[in-house]
């Protein structure tokens, strides 16, 4: 008997595949979701989603408040805080639909990170390693499964070709 026929077999061959669906779901619906609540105001049915909710409500306090606790300037802090919301929905979905797979999980990684470095500019940084550390955490592990990408639009283009 050869030592491959002794492996188990415990797994189908496609969990890598699911696993890293999973992950890569997850990831693209937190960015998603933290991208889609910068636009929101109010909360049960008083509830409010806008673009000026998050250009006059989001914005200038949050620069403000992270320009006055780090040594950032607060035009820098402004550019972020105007534009991480945007930024969050269009990786959220890019890593959620899979296209160039590999390079929207680093991207991902990337805002993830940028989220980790302006909440350690406020005063109240008490998410960075939990929800942050975790984030970025899943973001490497999906990363190390992207060979596994079948049910990515990149896997499922690729097996087209393959195909033909």
């Amino acid at each position: 008997m050869s030592e491959s026929s002794l492996a188990p077999q415990c797994c189908s061959s496609l969990a890598p595949a699911y696993a890293h669906l999973l992950l890569r779901l997850w990831v693209g619906m937190r960015l998603f979701m933290a991208g889609l609540d910068k636009f929101r105001w109010g909360n049960g049915e008083t509830t409010t989603f806008s673009i000026s909710n998050y250009t006059e409500l989001k914005g200038p306090p949050i620069a403000k408040l992270m320009a006055s606790n780090s040594f950032l300037p607060e035009a820098m802090c402004n550019g972020f805080a105007n534009s991480i919301g945007y930024v969050l929905l269009l990786v959220g979905v890019w890593t959620a639909v899979g296209i160039f797979t590999e390079l929207g999980l680093f991207a991902a990684g990337l805002v993830f990170l940028s989220l980790g470095f302006g909440l350690a500019c406020l005063p109240d940084d008490t998410e960075l390693v939990g929800n942050i550390g975790l984030s970025i955490g899943l973001v490497a592990l999906c990363l190390m499964t992207a060979h596994a990408k079948k049910f990515s639009l990149d896997g499922i283009l690729r097996g087209k070709k393959k195909a033909e």
